[in-house]
This record gives structure tokens, C-alpha cells and sequence, in this order.
């Protein structure tokens, strides 16, 4: 969970910002960035606002009392009531007479529509770029929801037989992270196993898993106010050579990884030097076709993305998803892993710690 000390951080690193931009206010409506400036976990169904003007007077607008929020007042409009109609026009349009005005810096999620052009700013891009370095209850957070995961791994690794459906492999990894969470937790992921993985993923479907199938999670829960985003491959039964042959190739990609990236190195060249090692495995030969990786945090995508086209740059203090894999008929289907990583001064350190193999 995010901490007050931290949060007063980053508003002061907000307050730079307005600084700078001549601005008299931010107001922000995105509720991952009211969590990200307050430390209160607010309903994202809701309409909720963050605002603070250029002196550091700070207010939250909310439908319901959050616990010690990191802001000088909160305001409270009518949430749920059998007193009068209500949706969300009419909570935004209450949210707007509290605020007594058009806002200065926005983000993308308020309403410009209500504003004179010459009063919103949008300072989403310069929040995307605060965001990328990760104060340390972020980091915290991160590794809260890598936990949850790994207990999801726990509970399918060396379950996965032929005859399972990909659903009842989905029903297995939820309920361990329902254990291991004592709530309930928004999974999300990619649960796909055999040929159809090789271009895709997505929910998991009543495809039976078959002797020999290699299957992916690619996890990315949301838990907290934080994502991660694992992958392991697990195969349903005993691997082949073919298969093992392809898992050396991408777990080498992680060491290649490792020792390439660094702050000040450009994500591209990254790329380009893992693509090229995983081209010469000629039985994958040009099978590896998404991103390699991007930063993540509360948005399980975030800079920096790992692209041939990207001009992104590594930073100290990012968290990265690493996801180098290889695809193919003669593997039965594909291996990925990923693993996240804090990019520190001289390298990475993995926040993962479940094993890679594929059994």
C-alpha cells in the first residue's frame, strides 16, 4: 500500500511541475493517479478528483471517507442514496460546484468539454514520465502483488495433465490467489496452451490441454492499486528435446538481459540484441513477434516500452517486464517467460523469484 510520506513526495514533485508550467492548480481525475498523489484506494467505477493548488493546498473529492489520505480536505458528494436520482453526470456535475471553477493542469480523464480552452492544460505526458521512476512503497506494492502471483504458480506447477480444460487451470491459479489474498483479486492474463498460443492468448477457453502442450500464464494481476506481470511455461507432461532445447534459448535471453541493461542505455538496443539471439535458433527462427518488455506499475503498460521502435531510454529506479519467447509447431506450441526487474545504478535486480523451468 502506498504511504502518506511518500505521497506528499510526489505532490511536491507536483508542485515542481505546475511551477513550470505557470499553472495555478491540477486537477486530476484518473483514479490511479488519486491513488498515486493521496494513498487512497478509491472506487474506479466512481468519478473521483485530486486537486491542489500552487500554494499545496490539497483536496480530494470522493463518494465515500477514505482512511488518512495524504491531502488537507476531503470533500464527500452523494455517493449511493435512495434520496434523490443520481449517476454519474449528475456526481460529476456535483464534483464541479465543489471545485468552484475549471481547473488548470488536467489529466486525460477530466472533461475538457466543460472548460475554456485557455484553462486546461493536459499534463498527462509529464505524469507519464514522473511515473516512471518508483518511490518505495511503489516498489513495495509491486512486490506485494509478485507474491500473490508466485502463490498462483505454486498451485499449477506439476498439475497441468493432459484432459484439463484451460479454464480448470484458470479455476486452480484464481483460487490460490484468492487464498493467498483473503479477498477477492482482478485477475487478468493470458491463458493459453498448445498451437493456439503461437499467435495469441487471451482468456482461457474449454480447450483441453494435450500430452505435450506447452502452456502460458502470462499474469498480470491488478492487486492493491499495483500490477505485475509474470510469465512462466509449464508443459503437460515431460518435455521433449525440442522443447527444452527452446526453453535454454529464451532463459539465456533473460541473462543477455540482465547484463545489458543499464540507466542511460537505449531500450531499442536492447531489443534488437535479444531478437537477434533468439533469430538463431533456427528451428524458432522468426517466431518471436511482440514487445520485449515495457515498464509497468499501476498500468500493467508503461514507458519504457522494449521496441524496435521505441526511443525510450532506461532510467534508474524503473520497473521493467522482461518477456523474450520463441513459437513454434515443432515445440508444440510456445515458451515465454517473463520476469519484472527494478533497474537499479548498475543493473537489475529481479523482483521474481519462482523457478523458470518447465515442469
Amino acid at each position: 500500500m502506498l504511504t502518506g510520506e511518500n505521497c506528499r513526495r510526489r505532490q511536491q514533485r507536483l508542485l515542481a511541475l505546475l511551477d513550470q508550467r505557470k499553472l495555478a492548480c491540477a486537477v486530476l481525475a484518473n483514479p490511479k493517479l488519486v491513488y498515486y498523489f493521496t494513498g487512497a484506494l478509491v472506487d474506479p467505477l466512481a468519478p473521483q478528483v485530486f486537486s491542489i493548488d500552487a500554494g499545496g493546498r490539497s483536496t480530494l473529492c470522493t463518494n465515500q471517507e477514505p482512511k488518512q489520505p495524504a491531502v488537507d480536505e476531503v470533500r464527500l458528494y452523494t455517493g449511493y442514496t435512495i434520496e434523490k436520482p443520481f449517476n454519474r453526470h449528475t456526481q460529476i456535475e456535483e464534483i464541479y460546484q465543489m471545485l468552484g471553477g475549471g481547473p488548470a493542469g488536467v489529466d486525460a480523464d477530466w472533461l475538457p468539454s466543460r472548460l475554456a480552452p485557455e484553462q486546461a492544460v493536459d499534463i498527462t505526458p509529464a505524469l507519464d514520465e514522473m511515473r516512471r521512476v518508483k518511490d518505495p512503497d511503489e516498489v513495495e506494492s509491486i512486490r506485494d502483488t509478485v507474491r500473490l502471483t508466485e502463490a498462483g504458480y505454486s498451485a499449477v506447477k506439476g498439475r497441468i495433465e493432459p484432459g484439463l480444460t484451460e479454464f480448470q487451470v484458470y479455476s486452480m491459479f484464481y483460487q490460490a490467489l484468492v487464498e493467498h489474498a483473503q479477498t477477492s483479486v482482478d485477475l487478468r492474463g493470458d491463458f493459453a496452451c498448445g498451437t493456439r498460443a503461437i499467435r495469441g492468448g487471451g482468456p482461457p477457453t474449454a480447450r483441453p490441454v494435450a500430452a505435450g502442450d506447452l502452456y502460458i500464464l502470462d499474469i498480470f494481476p491488478f492487486y492493491n492499486g499495483y500490477h505485475c506481470d509474470l510469465t512462466r511455461t509449464f508443459v503437460a507432461g515431460k518435455p521433449s528435446a525440442a522443447q527444452q532445447e527452446a526453453w535454454e534459448v529464451v532463459r539465456e535471453a533473460h541473462r543477455l538481459a540482465e547484463r545489458l541493461i543499464r540507466p542511460g542505455v537505449a531500450t531499442r538496443e536492447v531489443y534488437e540484441e535479444i531478437r537477434a539471439h533468439l533469430d538463431r535458433h533456427q528451428p524458432t527462427c522468426g517466431s518471436f513477434w511482440h514487445h520485449l518488455g515495457h515498464g509497468l506499475g499501476m498500468n500493467g503498460w508503461e514507458f519504457p516500452w522494449i521496441t524496435p521502435g521505441s526511443d525510450h531510454v532506461f532510467q534508474q529506479g524503473e520497473v521493467v517486464a522482461v518477456e523474450p519467447a520463441v513459437y513454434g509447431e515443432c515445440i508444440q506450441g510456445g515458451i515465454r517467460l517473463e520476469r519484472d526487474y527494478l533497474v537499479g545504478a548498475d543493473g537489475v535486480t529481479p523482483f521474481d523469484s519462482f523457478a523458470l523451468a518447465l515442469g
